[in-house]
Parts: structure tokens; sequence; C-alpha cells
């Protein structure tokens, strides 16, 4: 039996946890803060004064929210970028695959071929005793020309039906021998491309994973301590803190979406920082979420439907897709069994490629899921198991989303970059990214696909 995660009531403002302190804390002797950032100084001396208190409020609202916004970006950089190493090794594997397949038809055919000549050499030397002549030593030299001495056999007269059948043969697996030489040595050279992209992918994944971490590890610097000085002038806790900068957040997700799915330009910097939202008590569910979605292009609009339970409309995002609603509800039970594996494994870190059982991305975690209630859903990759569930017809609009569907996330251009799995009340599980253990949060919007997948139906 896996071990549950237990964990002290905790609070979330977008990406990163944050310890809950109660609504009576004791000010902790300032640090040395970096310029922008304002002392508790300045919080008490702004606290005297409404007018100040409000700016000062306003100031670390935006400092949380950039904050945030900074770990989105660099968390969807990286998402990106793990989903197209996915993507290259999937693809370096396939060329493997083939070029393994069509070396060994190749050394086949060369077996066959040599066997044919042999065949040849011996009705040569048969027939080079009978005439006199020297066939079997111009064959054996010029094992390459079968055709050209089937040629000089024939215009002489000297082969019966059944020796032009064994030199016709010769030739036939001569030149076959030749085609899947030639194919495997322009498989081998697709495969090294391919294996060059995926070293590439691999290197570029690498460096969007540290700046992911670092980014992260920024926000964690300073979250805790802004949260707390807002509280202080709000004269309110950190949790009712958090549950207002969490509030700015998702309005500035709803925004991003609503912009996106009129058609604007919605990517890299001006990306949302995705609604947060407090836990209410700690043992699963961590509230609020940093947007994961986002990416460096822009995407298309697409797909407004309204969210069913999630509140805001869809932004909807690039490629394609379908989803009469005509799926069904699919197996609940299995959904269910899908979703509460996913619920258990909250609190593991992200870890790219992990597919558990204490380290989790996104996709490894969707396919993990529903593996353990005997689903395949398409491997490990958000992109692939979008696709497998498109062919099976498996996908439904967004507004018509139940417990165990897929969301799915994209910056365009026909990939998703991100998989989670939602689970009910407009709320989904996921592995995000770098310096992110896997979550419960708010569904976000922004480059959400209009459409779920619904792997049990």
């Amino acid at each position: 039996m896996r071990r549950h995660h237990t964990a002290p009531i905790s609070i979330a403002v977008g990406a990163v946890t944050l310890t809950a302190v109660t609504a009576a804390f004791t000010i902790t002797p300032a640090v040395a803060d970096e310029p922008t950032y304002p002392s508790w100084q300045d919080v008490q001396n702004a606290a005297n004064n409404a007018t100040a208190a409000k700016a000062e409020v306003a100031k670390i609202t935006k400092l949380i929210t950039s904050l945030q916004g900074s770990a989105d970006a660099a968390g969807r950089s990286a998402q990106i970028a793990a989903e197209r190493l996915h993507t290259a090794q999937a693809a370096e594997a396939a060329a493997k695959q083939q070029h393994d397949a069509l070396a060994a038809q190749a050394d086949a055919a060369a077996a066959r071929a040599r066997t044919s000549r042999m065949r040849a050499g011996l009705l040569a030397a048969h027939l080079a005793r009978s005439t006199g002549g020297d066939l079997s030593t111009d064959l054996m030299l010029n094992s390459d020309s079968a055709s050209d001495m089937l040629y000089r056999l024939a215009t002489m007269s000297q082969l019966s039906t059944q020796s032009a059948a064994i030199y016709s043969a010769a030739v036939a697996d001569e030149n076959a021998a030749k085609s899947l030489t030639a194919q495997a040595d322009a498989a081998q050279a697709e495969l090294q491309q391919r294996a060059d992209a995926a070293a590439s992918a691999l290197a570029d994944a690498k460096r969007t994973s540290a700046a992911a971490e670092a980014a992260v590890a920024a926000q964690q610097k300073h979250a805790n301590e802004l949260l707390s000085q807002l509280a202080q002038l709000q004269h309110t806790s950190t949790s009712v803190a958090a549950a207002y900068v969490a509030g700015v957040q998702r309005k500035k997700d709803q925004e991003a979406a609503q912009q996106q799915a009129a058609g604007g330009s919605s990517g890299g910097g001006s990306s949302p920082g995705g609604g947060g939202s407090s836990s209410g008590g700690g043992d699963s569910s961590s509230g609020g979420g940093g947007s994961s979605s986002g990416g460096s292009g822009s995407s298309s609009g697409g797909g407004g439907s309204s969210s069913g339970g999630g509140g805001s409309s869809s932004g909807g995002g690039g490629s394609s897709s379908g989803g009469s609603g005509s799926v069904g509800s699919g197996n609940t039970s299995q959904a269910a069994g899908a979703v509460a594996f996913a619920r258990e494994q909250i609190g593991d870190m992200y870890q790219f490629a992990g597919a558990g059982p204490n380290v989790w991305d996104c996709s490894g975690l969707t396919m993990q899921a529903y593996a353990s209630v005997g689903l395949g859903i398409g491997g490990h990759s958000a992109t692939a198991q979008y696709d497998v569930a498109r062919a099976n017809g498996q996908l439904v609009p967004y507004s018509q989303a139940q417990s165990g569907d897929l969301v799915f996330y994209t910056d365009g251009g026909g990939d998703m970059y991100h998989v989670a799995i939602y689970s009910g009340g407009g709320m989904m599980i996921e592995a995000p990214y770098d310096g992110v253990p896997v979550r419960e949060v708010p569904v976000r919007d922004y480059q959400r696909m209009p459409v779920v997948a619904r792997p049990s139906a």
C-alpha cells in the first residue's frame, strides 16, 4: 500500500506552496533585502497611513505576482522543451527500429544472394566441364555481373530451363540484397539525424529545467516574507493574504485566456500567473497554482467554450480538435481509480521523464494513473496521449469535463506540452515542472485545449 503524504496546513500562491502561519504572527527581524523589495520598516511605516498602506499593498502584490509569472514562464519553457525531448526520443526509437529491421532484412538477403551465387557457380562449373570453358572462374571473379553472365550463357544456348531459373534467382537475390543494403544505409543516416536531434533536445531540456528551478528558488526566497508583509498591511492572516493574491493571479489568467480566445497574442512574457486559492485544510490538496501553461509562441485562438466547473472561458489553443460530446460517460470506476492514484502522489517531486514511484513528470503521472486501472493512454508523452485519444474518438468539449478526463495545454503548432488529470469541481492534479511537487490546483484556462480526453470511454 503506497504511503499517503501528510503535510502541515498549507496555502499555495502560484507554483510554490507556502507554510501557513496563524493570524497572530511575530514580525521577524528585517533581513538584507534586495533594493526592489520592501523592508519590514517600510511596511510598518506604511501601515500607519491608509494611502501609503494601499500603495504598499499594490506594490507587494505586484512583486508576488511578478515572481510567480517568472516562475511560470520558466516552467512553461521547461515543459515545452521536455515534450520536444519526448517527441525527439520517440522519433529516434522509431528510426532505430526501422534501421534494425532493414539491416536484418539486408543481412538475410545477402545470405540468400551468397547461396544463389554458389548454386550458379556450381552450374557454371558443370557447364565449363561440359564445354571446356572457364565459366566458373569468370563468375567467381565477377560476382556482381551475374546478369551479364546470364546473358552470355543464354546467347550461347547452353542453359536449360532449370539453369535459367537458377541464374535468374541469382540475379534477383543480388539485386534485392543491394536494394535492402541501400535502404539500411539510408535508415542509418536517418537514425543518426534523429539521434542528433534527440541529443540537442536533451541539452535544451536540461537548460530550461535549470532555469525553471532557479526561477522557483527565486520565488521561494521572497514569497513567504512578502505574504507576511501583505498580511500585516491588510491586518489579516497570511492565508487570507494568499487567497487575495491568488484571486489577482486568477483574474490575470482569465483575462489572458479571454484575450487568447479573441485572437490576441498571449505568448512569452505576457503569460499569466495562474489562479491560486487557499487549500482549505491540509491534506492532499494544495491550492492555487501558477500557470504551467504558456510558452514562447502565440497560440491560436480556438475554442471559447465556457469552462464547466472551472470558471472562465477556455483559452483553447493550437491544433485541433473535435469533441462532439457523443463519447459518453465512460467507465466511471476506472476514471475514479485513476484520479485516486494521481491524488496519492501529491507531494512527490517533479522530475523530467519521471514515471514513479516517487518522482513524476506530467505525462508520466497520467500514464501511470491510468495504467493502475488497466488502461494504456498512449505512452510517456502529452502529445502522444492526445493523439491516441483523438484517434480513438475520446475527445469531448471541456464544458463537459468530468472527473478522470485529461486536460491538455498547447502553445500552438499541434503539440501538447502539458497534460493533467481533471479531478472535478474545476480542479486538476498535475506534475507541474522542476522545483514544484505534484499538486491539485484550479484548472488554468490559458493555452488550455478546448477539449479534454476521456480514456475510459
